[in-house]
């Protein structure tokens, strides 16, 4: 078994403004794709950005108009 170089995730732009729940509601402000799955970048109403993994999310059906 030789070294790999990693794998570059896929930006998933389709994501960006949806709006979604995570125990509280939060926006999704960026999203990559990768090997493992989806993860989200996302902010709450504090203004506070962490990310997660978007098997984590209940996503609403509408995107944010702003």
């Amino acid at each position: 078994m030789g070294w790999h170089k990693p794998i570059k995730p896929k930006k998933r732009t389709d994501l960006l403004g949806r709006k979604g729940r995570l125990k509280q509601k939060v926006t999704i402000v960026d999203a990559n794709e990768s090997f493992h799955g989806v993860d989200v970048k996302v902010r709450d109403f504090r203004g506070e950005e962490f990310w997660t993994s978007l098997d984590n999310l209940e996503l609403d059906e509408e995107k944010d108009p702003a």
